[in-house]
């Protein structure tokens, strides 16, 4: 059972792929997708293609990616955000593929217990609980992303209870 979590950022996104092989799991990618160089539109197809080809070479079981967190603080990143994640979300579509949506909420109460935790604390949170240590908070926030896709297909490795009560209360989107 392989699980990808992704954090999408239109400067950093975070995509890591979990696996587990009889009640194991082992880290099978953690990276950063940068596309510095290209501007709007440009930039959104380098991150999508490179997720989706990502999603062709490893083909993962569970795509969990983190929904959308508007935070008004950054009003200016909030567009392209949407429009990053608006592409990602029809390509999964029009490849047939589901994928599972955590609120940022529900993402940071599965690592941490509370749903308004700092990036700092997840990615602590990851460290402690599981042991890994990630390049930055971006993969932190995907490692959260692809344990909750173990958790949702009832793998729960590492996860408490309340941790699989909330992978289980969510649903695949695929539309």
């Amino acid at each position: 059972m392989k699980s990808l979590g992704i954090d999408l950022s239109t400067t950093a996104t975070g995509l890591v792929i979990l696996q587990a092989v009889e009640g194991q799991w082992f880290c099978v990618l953690e990276c950063g997708v940068k596309a510095k160089k290209e501007r709007g539109m440009a930039r959104n197809r380098a991150i999508v293609t490179e997720i989706m080809e990502t999603i062709v070479a490893h083909k993962p079981q569970r795509i969990v990616m983190e929904g959308y967190g508007l935070n008004t603080k950054h009003a200016s990143s909030i567009i392209p955000l949407v429009e990053l994640g608006g592409l990602l979300r029809f390509m999964l579509h029009l490849d047939g593929l589901s994928w599972l949506d955590p609120r940022p909420s529900e993402l940071k109460k599965f690592a941490t217990g509370k749903g308004n935790s700092p990036k700092d604390v997840v990615m602590m949170h990851v460290l402690k609980r599981w042991g890994h240590a990630s390049l930055s908070n971006n993969t932190a926030d995907a490692f959260v992303c692809a344990a909750i896709g173990l958790a949702h297909a009832g793998l729960p490795i590492g996860a408490t209870k309340e941790m699989r009560e909330i992978a289980a209360q969510m649903e695949l989107q695929c539309s």
